[in-house]
């Protein structure tokens, strides 16, 4: 049984060509991994893979023509239920104490991550939220006024609630108006949370043996002040609907590297605050990204594409033990076997990745629903072929390596796997 801290972080949408500033990460005894792929080009059916060990359309958090973002958490939720919230689970399961400190809500309990203290960090005000204060919102919804539940507050004579609470109304005002200068402030944008996770890391109550799970958000969009990202969903929809990236769009994404940059000096921070904490010599930590971003090399944003860009990401392990070696391609779904200390190695011949299809809002986006936006697509990697076949259409929609004869064996082989006489 493994008695080692474990701390995960996730370096939210860094490309792993934008990472190498972590290279600094190998002087502290990290093992850097390549040949790293994400099992999708967004957060939530990510994470899912990373926690459950599971590829998205066997864990099955994914979005459908049906279910897109709001209503997507709730199939989350019932499902990460249903799996044990995956690591999460399984690690309470052994005794270990679950952490959540994240600026991405996509990842907290809301989808069925479920751990023992919950911290989330709105990425646009740094405001820290904790669970009392998911106690007060709920009490707001329900007296209708922040005001009538204070008062209500007073009445019951709660005055530790009533402390919190109007602590919450002031800072929640104040960090408002902080929100302001990000609409025209670029460098104010930077700024989603990092900061205050990184000072989070240095006060937090840490109860051995633990598994402490971390997203910085630094990376993601905006990458400009509010007022001029206003533009950015418009330009993801018309590459949707054209397949082509207008010219203007991609100066949206020319500050991506300093948000990278950003988001990996705020990662090496946590991983300095943990070594002068002494969650070291016990403590195994892995830093990776979920998946990356398009920046106009082939498309846009993180959605509904199997580019080398929205995939390949970057991983770094510093392990108790052994380094265990890699054998292989690696996929983010491998990182319970990272954790796991009865292997020696890690990687696989072949790694797959997937997209269902489009999660963001269509009104938002300025096209309309339609069923192409929703084919279900695999990207198949190996030694020998790479290429991505549309399972809807049941065509292959582009071949990086290999000859379309192997790729059609292969397919073959895949069909017969996934077949209903298999299954």
């Amino acid at each position: 049984m493994r008695r080692y801290n474990v701390v995960l972080i996730v370096i939210d949408t860094l490309r792993a060509d934008h990472a190498q500033g972590l290279d600094k990460l190998l002087d502290l005894g990290f093992v850097k991994y390549e040949d790293v792929y994400a099992t999708a080009p967004w957060t939530l059916p990510s994470h899912a893979s990373m926690f459950t060990g599971m590829y998205p359309s066997e864990h099955g958090i994914h979005e459908t023509r049906e279910y897109q973002l709001p209503e997507l958490l709730n199939i989350a939720r019932a499902r990460m239920t249903k799996l044990n919230s995956g690591l999460l689970g399984h690690l309470k399961d052994e005794g270990y104490t679950a952490y959540i400190v994240t600026a991405n809500v996509f990842v907290t309990s809301i989808s069925g991550f479920n751990s023992d203290f919950e911290y989330v960090i709105n990425p646009m005000t740094t405001v820290l939220t904790t669970r009392l204060d998911k106690i007060l919102d709920q009490l707001y919804a329900k007296k209708g006024s922040r005001v009538k539940a204070l008062l209500e507050i007073v009445k019951d004579g709660n005055i530790n609630m009533l402390f919190n609470g109007t602590k919450l109304f002031v800072k929640r005002r104040i960090y408002n108006i902080y929100k302001i200068a990000k609409f025209f402030s670029e460098k104010a944008v930077r700024n989603k949370g990092g900061k205050k996770i990184s000072n989070l890391i240095k006060n937090l109550d840490l109860k051995p043996p633990f598994f402490l799970f971390i997203n910085i958000m630094e990376a993601h969009s905006p990458h400009n002040s509010l007022f001029i990202d206003r533009r950015r969903l418009r330009y993801i929809g018309k590459w949707l609907a054209t397949g082509q990236v207008d010219p203007e769009a991609v100066k949206l994404w020319k500050n991506y590297p300093i948000h990278a940059h950003e988001a990996v000096k705020r990662a090496l921070d946590i991983v300095e605050t943990l070594k002068t904490r002494g969650y070291w010599d016990d403590t195994m930590i892995i830093v990776t990204s979920d998946h990356g971003e398009l920046l106009g090399d082939g498309g846009l944003e993180h959605i509904y594409s199997l580019l080398d860009g929205n995939l390949l990401v970057p991983l770094y392990v510093k392990y108790p033990y052994r380094p265990k070696r890699q054998r292989g391609f690696i996929t983010l779904a491998d990182i319970p076997k990272i954790i796991d200390p009865s292997t020696e190695e890690v990687g696989r011949p072949v790694v797959i990745a997937e997209t269902h299809g489009n999660y963001m809002p269509f009104k938002e986006l300025g096209i309309k629903p339609d069923d192409r936006y929703f084919h279900h697509k695999i990207r198949v990697i190996s030694q020998r072929i790479d290429f991505i076949y549309d399972a809807t259409a049941d065509v292959v929609e582009k071949i990086f390596r290999g000859q379309k004869e192997e790729t059609i064996r292969i397919l073959k082989a895949l069909k017969q796997e996934t077949s209903p006489s298999r299954t």
